[in-house]
Parts: structure tokens; sequence; C-alpha cells
């Protein structure tokens, strides 16, 4: 140690240690900068657990199309962003270990990625890819279902007890793989067939896009619409499901048109979800009725969650409200001059549609406004003439 002596008696030392006067801004500058790394890697571990954990619904309420991305293939993706997470988490921690700060970041980083791994729309709903069908013995004859009629073999699923509480059911019918599709948020029950480009594609719950529920493939991993059958993102972009029925009615109805249909008696799903059918069909009718996603269209002309009956023809879409086809046992109705004759049938609080001249039966989809306005937004809504 170098000692100098002024005038005046006073001393003061020089020490070449890094405490010393001359090195203490430099170790300082040094330890703050560590430190700032530490922070940043801490943020940078928190901000991918954080998206990937809200990505999806970031989509959604904030109708950010690009954001669809978090949806297709979301595990895969899931997993990449927890790795990237992890890694930049426990980088921080070994540099600097007692950190209360970077403790805590690293704890709401982990909370983060399990809340992901939980909220799997596969665990809440887990699909049906088993089915049993045998003709319906001692089945409530008042009982709610979707009728399927392919190639003269008739099938009905039952609503309340499978297709609603677990929203998917792949099925086939001879050689005709189907999808059963049922969504909470705008009430409709949909059967397409799932063949695309001659492959039968297995589908599962994605999440909601547009008021209504979204479902992926899981050959492509592309995004289809329920509501229209639609590829909205992915490699199938643009395509289309075809639609085959929307007829929900009763057991009881669906029998007198179809004497010789057979019943889905057992449904197995591919994977034991978080929650029975039971419990999911009550949460279901808690919660739905309280929630409305955003979604494009102006909803103003008729209550959101009125039912409504719609009809795609001759280039025309009509929604039919149930409360103004109470009571209206039969009528008429034209499409660009074509008629069609429409039956409702209130003991199945459903409306069946024929062409009038040919007798052809039309698909007739009931759900709530909210669903069938977001996209048919030019439909005509129908009254009843006083």
């Amino acid at each position: 140690m170098l000692r100098i002596k002024f005038c005046g008696g006073r001393q003061f030392s020089a020490s070449k240690s890094p405490t010393s006067c001359s090195c203490k801004p430099l170790y300082a500058i040094t330890r703050h900068q560590s430190k700032l790394e530490d922070m940043i890697l801490s943020i940078t571990a928190l901000l991918f657990a954080f998206t990937i954990a809200f990505g999806r619904q970031t989509a959604v309420l904030g109708k950010i199309k690009i954001a669809l991305w978090f949806f297709s293939n979301f595990e895969t993706k899931r997993i990449i962003f927890t790795i990237i997470s992890l890694a930049f988490g426990i980088l921080s921690l070994l540099q600097n270990e007692n950190s209360t700060g970077l403790n805590w970041l690293f704890i709401i980083t982990i909370l983060l990625i399990l809340f992901s791994f939980f909220f799997d729309m596969k665990y809440f709903f887990p699909e049906v890819n088993k089915v049993e069908k045998n003709k319906p013995v001692n089945i409530s004859p008042q009982l709610q279902v979707i009728g399927v009629k392919i190639e003269n073999i008739c099938v009905a699923y039952p609503l309340n007890e499978v297709v609603i509480p677990r929203h998917i059911i792949n099925d086939r019918i001879n050689e005709n793989s189907i999808l059963i599709s049922y969504c909470a948020l705008c009430q409709s029950a949909l059967a397409f067939k799932s063949k695309i480009d001659n492959k039968d594609l297995y589908f599962k719950v994605a999440g909601v896009w547009r008021r209504n529920m979204i479902i992926y493939d899981t050959e492509t991993f592309s995004l289809w619409q329920q509501a229209t059958g639609e590829c909205i993102y992915g490699k199938k972009k643009g395509q289309q499901l075809e639609l085959i029925s929307g007829e929900n009615t009763t057991l009881e109805e669906w029998k007198n048109k179809h004497p010789e249909t057979l019943f889905a008696t057992k449904c197995t799903e591919a994977r034991k979800g978080y929650f029975s059918r039971e419990s999911m069909l009550k949460m279901l009718n808690k919660v739905t009725p309280k929630v409305l996603m955003p979604g494009y269209s102006d909803l103003s002309e008729l209550p959101a969650r009125e039912t409504v009956f719609g009809v795609n023809y001759n280039g025309i879409s009509t929604a039919y409200p149930m409360l103004e086809v109470l009571g209206m046992n039969k009528f008429e109705d034209k499409y660009n001059g074509k008629l069609i004759t429409l039956y409702y049938n209130s003991d199945a609080n459903y409306l069946t549609a024929y062409e009038t001249e040919t007798l052809k039966e039309l698909i007739v989809e009931k759900q709530w406004w909210l669903g069938w306005k977001e996209f048919h937004p030019e439909t005509i809504i129908w009254k009843k003439s006083i």
C-alpha cells in the first residue's frame, strides 16, 4: 500500500484492491450490467411463457387473425416455447441465484407454463373416437338428438349426453368418415363429411374464433370453422367440409321419419377429460348464456341468444326466429324465385324445409342468432305476415 503525506499531516492511502476508491465506479458499473443482463434473461423467459399461455386468448379477444398461428399445432409450439422459457429462466438464476426478484420472476414463469399445459382443449373436450350403434331400445322418445342420414343409413347421436359435453365425434357410417360437432357458444350442432382430398380427417377441438368453435385436423393441423366447415388457416385453407345435417330433434320425431334408424348407444372418448360429461354439461349450461365472444357482425337486429333456424338456399340466407315460427305448422317462402315449404314441429322444436317442386329436403341449422349472423352477415330475417 502506498501512503502519501501532504502538508498538514493528513495521510491518504492508495490500494490496488477492487474496492478502492479509484476502482469502485468501474466495479459498480460491471455489477450493474450483470444484474441488468440477468433481469433481461428473466423477463425474456417470462415473455415466452406468457405468450404461449395467452397467445390463443389474445387472438380471440383481440380478433387478431394472424394470432391463429398459436392454435395450429399448439402442442409442438408449447413444447418449444417451454424449453426456450426455461432455458432463459434457469440461466438467469445460475448467474444470480441470490436475487429475490429473479426468483419471483422464475416462479411466475413456471406458473404460466403450467397454465398453458392445463388450459388444453383436448382435456376439456376429449373427442369421441369410438361409437357403437344399435337399434334404439328403452330410450326416452323425447331424448334430444342430431340425426344423420348417409346412403340410406340413419344414425341418431344423443345431444345432451354426448355431443354437447364432448363437442366432437369422429365416426364412420359405412365407408364414410363423418364429423359430428357442437359449439356451445352459439348452440349449433352440425354434421359434416370429413374426407378431404381422398383422405379421412380426424378432428379435435382447438378453441374459439368469431363467436364459434374452431377445430383442427391431426393430418395437417389446419384450423376449421365449425359454423361453416371451412378451413380458415393452414395447409387446407379455403377447402370446405360437406355439411350433411343440422337436424336437432327428438328421437321420437327422428324415428317417425326414419323408422330403421340406428342409435349411438355407446360413445368412447379418445382420452380421459378433466370433467365427466354430466359435469361439463352443467358448466356449459351455466357459463355459455353469460359469455359473448368478440365477432365482426352487428347483432342489434335480434337478441344475441334468440334461437333461429337458418336456411342457405339458391344464393340466399334466411334466419327464421323461433318466436316467429311458433304456431306456424306449415308455410312457404321464396328464394330467388324458387319456392320452399317449411314445417315447424313444436314437439321437437325444429323446423324442416323442402323444395316445393321436388320435395328435396334442405338442411336447416338451429342455433343462436349470434352464431348465424356472424357467418351470414347478409341474412334475411323472416317475419310472419300479419
